[in-house]
């Protein structure tokens, strides 16, 4: 934690400097209903119009949040965040709580966080985001600073980030479909520190994203020790077959994480609020391997999107190499004929915009999106008896505005042998 706050100061130190050396004579980056319109210079020899005179060195406007800009963009800010609230109800047998133990049912802020990202000095960007969630302490989220390759669509980055592992994985937790990501989740990482080189090329209607590098997992893994460098990897490439709202997306990841002495896969059901239900317990490691083929499909109001992961663990002689594996697939309606965004940039899926607000003047209602997902894991393999589950999930979501939204989720969660549980959720999110 050290280091990230030397490294803060010195970020700050560099901020005011850009802040405190504008110059007039270049061209000025206006923001204007959330969209960049430049402004010409003044001729050679010309004096600047007084009203540029007089402008102030650090600009500071809201769109969607809150925005600070220098003279001449060397410097820009953006501070954003957001909240989620979630509840859950269950409904289970005492069969079912005989083997994953109590279900309660409970509320729980899921995330309370707040970043600051933004770009300086032409070929750096930076990101800093801490979580204030009730059920989890103020902690360091994301921490890292871009560097782009003068003159190559190349950009290397540093610090500590989510490696950008699967397509729902890479996924912005503010943006997903469902309140919880697939069950696959339980072989991908979280964020760890580390450097990656990613980078992207374009042509017609075709483009690529890709990324490589090495990350060093911590204390948030679920085991309770730290492993040695590990490795990941991602391809995607996403075009446009025929009109502008249809889209391909299909894409292949790669993660060996070396193993430090054990490892531990474990899953709870798509619910932060309940307990877990599949387990492996430690057992001893050196290496495990785990590649992920992801696809999606929209076109207009409907998209698909599914995806599989295989993982194969590498213990040491004399014990069976165990395997696992998981899938995901879902689709989902716009009821209100909006489609589902794609982030080019990042080869995931963005926020919604609702093409009617509600209260924005037309007599809109938002946007009303209705989706149903199916996802498996397996984590039984010989002597390795963590468990089976499958779920089932209904979801509903209302876009009022742009920056809100209302999720309902309904969970058949079942484990083989064992009598399913009902899980019914509910998510008030806000995010700036």
């Amino acid at each position: 934690m050290r280091l990230w706050s030397t490294a803060f100061s010195a970020l700050l130190a560099i901020v005011l400097l850009l802040t405190g050396a504008p110059s007039a004579q270049a061209q000025v980056e206006e923001q204007q209903a959330g969209q960049e319109s430049e402004e010409q210079q003044p001729a050679e020899g010309q004096e600047p119009q007084e009203e540029e005179k007089d402008r102030p060195p650090l600009r500071i406007w809201w769109d969607d949040g809150l925005r600070f800009m220098t003279l001449r963009d060397h410097f820009r800010m953006d501070i954003a965040g957001g909240v989620q609230n979630d509840s859950a109800a269950f409904g289970s047998t005492e069969d079912a709580e005989t083997v994953v133990g109590p279900i309660t049912n409970g509320v729980e802020w899921r995330r309370a966080r707040i970043s600051a990202r933004g770009h300086f000095a032409k070929w750096f960007e930076f990101k800093f985001q801490y979580d204030f969630a009730v059920n989890s302490p103020p902690n360091l989220k994301d921490a890292y600073l871009d560097f782009t390759l003068p003159y190559f669509p190349l950009q290397m980055r540093g610090g500590r980030f989510r490696a950008p592992i699967s397509l729902e994985g890479t996924t912005g937790a503010m943006n997903t479909t469902f309140m919880s990501r697939g069950l696959i989740s339980a072989f991908l990482p979280s964020r760890n520190s580390g450097t990656i080189i990613h980078g992207d090329a374009e042509r017609m209607n075709h483009r690529w994203r890709w990324a490589v590098g090495f990350i060093q997992p911590e204390s948030e893994w679920d085991i309770g020790s730290t492993d040695n460098m590990s490795v990941s990897a991602r391809i995607a490439y996403a075009w446009h077959p025929w009109r502008a709202d249809t889209l391909w997306h299909v894409g292949i990841d790669y993660f060996r994480r070396y193993v430090d002495e054990t490892v531990e896969y474990l899953e709870r059901p798509e619910s932060h609020l309940a307990p877990q239900f599949v387990d492996t317990g430690e057992f001893s490691a050196e290496s495990a391997d785990t590649a992920v083929l992801e696809a999606a499909f929209v076109r207009g109001p409907l998209s698909f999107q599914g995806e599989y992961a295989y993982t194969y663990v590498t213990r040491p002689e004399g014990y069976y190499h165990p395997r696992f594996n998981g899938l995901y697939f879902f689709g989902s309606y716009f009821l209100t004929g909006e489609t589902r965004p794609y982030d080019a940039a990042n080869a995931t899926f963005g926020r919604v915009d609702p093409a009617n607000e509600l209260f924005g003047g037309g007599g809109g209602v938002g946007a009303l999106e209705i989706a149903a997902r199916y996802s498996h894991l397996d984590l039984n393999d010989r002597d390795i008896e963590g468990g089976e589950l499958r779920d089932l999930t209904f979801a509903f979501n209302w876009y009022p505005t742009r920056l809100s939204r209302v999720m309902l989720n309904v969970i058949r969660a079942k484990l083989v042998d064992v009598d399913p549980v009902w899980i019914a959720q509910v998510r008030l999110q806000w995010t700036y």
